[in-house]
């Protein structure tokens, strides 16, 4: 098992039992009671480069293979489960068969945006009466010990350059992202009345998802910000958003477009949301970031608390608390924007025990 299938177990189990399910040992391996047909969901960005550059190099350590030699059949540290370690639905699979959950399962990448996709399309799923109870999230592993994996992001200019190696999203003094390395987040989604009436301890309610396409780039952003601010039409028509939990990644210009997007939306009214980006505090995790950035969104609804940003001198006069503040939420943004033009929103609720 590589690395990110063998976070996404261990998130697996820890969200179960955060959730209330008791996970027990099963005939082959473990059982949930009551989750036999829940279905599972993943995000992922990338697979095990490691595991690829060490089965390459095993591979080549033979020159000219004649493939039925004993040489090339017996070659060094090339490991027979390679494939399965290279599959991106791993991750899903193996919580499948690992807790014993019938219901369908995959993965899917959208880059950086994986994670809430993941989310979302989870969320649809409940809302559309095909399973109440999701398992969800993202995961991400793909740093490799030769740093070619972080030679790649440097070459398209997204590294933080900062001395103390600390991004600063949404600042003047912000250069690039800062790597989470090995990261994942599971989520347990649950369909209302069902989670209330086993006495779930609710963080949440998700009341919208949208996802949409740029059309503009593999890498950069759309300058104009149009498919993004489309999405924060719909999915803001009609409430307060007190709370936005920004993309952020810390990239110049990135950034920028997504300030922009920001005060084209919520610029002209008297009530400005609270911004904040979770990446300037746990780095960029790529395909896990979505889903940690929901739970960080989650959790700051139910706590009444928004972490601060680290940012020295804002841009564009965002409504970004420096230090970590209580304030009332009832309505939250999690946003999330990846490679290729992938965008999504989550809208989150306050839960309300009279309602």
């Amino acid at each position: 098992m590589e690395e990110a299938s063998k976070i996404s177990v261990l998130c697996t189990k820890l969200a179960l039992e955060d959730a209330g399910f008791q996970v027990s040992n099963g005939e082959k391996y473990l059982h949930v009671e009551g989750l036999e047909h829940c279905g599972t969901i993943i995000g992922i960005g990338m697979s095990s480069l490691q595991t690829a550059f060490d089965s390459y190099l095993a591979h080549i350590s033979v020159p000219e293979p004649n493939l039925n030699s004993s040489a090339y059949l017996n070659k060094p540290r090339f490991n027979r489960m390679v494939i399965p370690m290279l599959m991106t639905n791993s991750p899903a699979a193996w919580i499948s068969i690992l807790f014993g959950l019938k219901g369908f399962s995959y993965t899917l990448n959208a880059s950086c945006a994986s994670g809430s996709y993941a989310l979302g399309e989870a969320y649809r799923t409940i809302a559309d009466g095909r399973c109440d109870v999701m398992l969800t999230g993202g995961v991400e592993a793909l740093a490799e010990k030769n740093g070619a994996i972080m030679r790649g992001f440097d070459m398209l200019s997204t590294l933080t350059r900062a001395e103390d190696g600390k991004p600063r999203p949404f600042s003047k003094q912000r250069s690039g992202f800062l790597f989470n390395e090995g990261a994942g987040c599971v989520l347990v989604l649950e369909e209302l009345e069902r989670a209330r009436a086993r006495g779930a301890d609710i963080y949440a309610e998700i009341v919208g998802y949208e996802a949409g396409s740029d059309t503009f780039s593999i890498v950069q952003m759309d300058p104009g910000g149009d498919n993004i601010a489309g999405l924060f039409v719909k999915i803001s028509r009609g409430i307060k958003v007190d709370y936005l939990n920004a993309h952020g990644t810390a990239t110049t210009t990135n950034d920028d477009i997504e300030a922009r997007v920001i005060q084209r939306i919520f610029g002209n009214k008297s009530h400005q949301p609270y911004i904040n980006s979770t990446k300037g505090v746990l780095g960029h995790s790529i395909g896990a970031s979505g889903a940690l950035e929901a739970a960080v969104t989650a959790l700051s609804i139910k706590e009444s608390k928004i972490h601060g940003n680290l940012t020295a001198e804002p841009i564009d006069n965002l409504n970004l608390p420096l230090e970590t503040i209580k304030t009332p939420i009832e309505y939250a943004l999690s946003a999330s924007y990846g490679f290729g033009g992938h965008n999504a929103l989550i809208l989150f609720k306050r839960y309300m025990k009279n309602e």
